[in-house]
């Protein structure tokens, strides 16, 4: 068999080295007797400031007149995770929208007014076309969960901001998966660019098969890919559409790991101002868990409320029912399901000085006097306490090192895109939001529509 050229020998070996990377995405009573609680004495506690209920994604995200900055795109959990630097991947991408669902953009661009068909262009990015329609898969979810809060006209304004929101990352991502191919056969003509390209398109789906498509298909429980199409195609989304997006993500995280390293060394010089300079986080403030028994004022009357109190504590003070027992049948608190605990709760955290000072005073495992809130009688007993203390220097090393490696790479990252960024031609619709690039009608001329009233 004949020797296969130089030429083509390096090209099937950068080839080769690109597939694991691929491959690595996806893959007792006391001795008194007497009830404790017949004492005077009343302390007010509140519900403790870290009860609340977990944020939504439309309340976390920034104002909706943001433009969204540079992005690092890291190993995605989901095919319709986008990742923001320092942050836990976020479903349906960095979008804004307000809590109740409403559109609030005073912007006069004609664009965020009208709405988008699927197919519509709305940035040209290198060699390839973003349609509005793939803006879909981050979206949708956002839309269906807040449709009933707004009118038609509304949801249609709402879904032209968030295609915006979402272009302006979308972009980034595109330009970087363009790079990693250029990165891969240098100044190759650009037939070579797209062999290489459909060869890595090739292994890359068959890994998203393989690892992505069951995940999917658990969470939409469904046995085949008909079902599953169906599924994806009620939410605007394709299997097609995320296996290309999996891939490009994957791409783009490979490319930021070749040339932005995840670790840097420091010296001990280094790390020691570091540590003085950021004196303050090395402080750990006292902790401790903690449970309740609780009665409420607004199922009860003041004297019913307190006598029932007392009939709890003394179930377990004199009775021995266990603490849990007795939270989980009666205790009206807010963790009363889980038997009345409280995890680590920090000093200062709780909203009734009298209660935050009581549990960081009481002794471990002993129950407290009846305690009166705004909201009812409580009955609180420390499990655990871990008190305040300043990190030394050298425990703190690792971490430090670690907060420095994170900083130095997050600029090193901004660098790097505003590069990748800089050498990329880019058209979009909305020019202003992405630096360097240019009006689509520039690349369209008169074969782009005019906006719709």
């Amino acid at each position: 068999m004949p020797l296969m050229c130089s030429k083509k020998l390096a090209r099937r070996r950068r080839l080769l080295d690109c597939m694991p990377l691929l491959a690595a995405y996806c893959i007792s009573l006391p001795a008194c007797a007497q009830s404790p609680w017949s004492a005077p004495g009343r302390q007010t506690q509140v519900q403790p400031a870290h009860i609340t209920q977990a944020a939504q994604l439309t309340q976390a995200a920034p104002s909706s007149d943001s433009v969204i900055g540079t992005r690092r795109f890291t190993n995605p959990t989901s095919p319709t995770d986008i990742i923001v630097r320092g942050q836990e991947p976020i479903p349906a991408a960095l979008v804004s929208v307000p809590a109740n669902g409403v559109p609030t953009n005073t912007s006069n661009d004609q664009a965020s007014f009208r709405d988008f068909d699927a197919g519509e262009l709305v940035a040209v990015v290198g060699t390839e076309h973003v349609l509005a329609g793939d803006m879909m898969v981050f979206i949708e979810p956002i839309l269906e969960k807040n449709r009933g809060k707004m009118t038609p006209a509304q949801e249609k304004q709402l879904k032209a901001q968030l295609i915006r929101q979402v272009l302006a990352q979308y972009v980034e991502i595109k330009a970087l998966y363009q790079e990693f191919f250029r990165d891969m056969v240098g100044n190759k003509a650009p037939k070579e660019v797209g062999e290489m390209q459909a060869k890595v398109t090739i292994k890359a789906a068959q890994i998203f098969h393989d690892k992505q498509i069951p995940v999917m298909m658990k969470k939409y429980k469904v046995d085949d890919l008909a079902a599953l199409e169906r599924k994806l195609h009620e939410q605007s989304m394709s299997i097609s559409t995320l296996q290309n997006q999996f891939t490009e993500r994957v791409l783009s995280a490979e490319l930021e790991r070749k040339y932005v390293p995840d670790e840097y060394e420091f010296s001990r010089a280094e790390l020691w101002a570091y540590y003085q300079d950021h004196a303050a986080e090395w402080n750990v403030v006292s902790r401790v868990k903690w449970r309740e028994l609780c009665v409420r004022f607004s199922k009860h009357s003041r004297e019913e409320a307190e006598a029932l109190i007392k009939d709890l504590g003394n179930q377990v003070y004199l009775g021995g029912k266990p603490f849990d027992a007795v939270a989980k049948q009666q205790s009206e608190g807010f963790t009363a399901s889980d038997g009345g605990i409280f995890d680590w709760t920090t000093q200062g955290s709780l909203k009734s000085a009298a209660v935050d000072q009581a549990v960081f005073s009481l002794p471990l495992r002993r129950l407290s006097q009846v305690i009166e809130s705004e909201n009812g009688f409580h009955i609180i007993e420390v499990l655990e306490r871990e008190p305040g203390y300043k990190k030394s220097f050298d425990v703190a090393q690792a971490e430090i090192r670690k907060k420095m490696s994170e900083e130095k790479r997050s600029k090193l990252l901004d660098d790097f895109h505003t590069k990748i960024m800089a050498r990329t031609s880019i058209w979009t619709i909305w020019p202003q939001d992405i630096p360097n690039s240019r009006a689509l009608s520039e690349a369209l001329g008169d074969v782009l529509q005019p906006p719709k009233p």
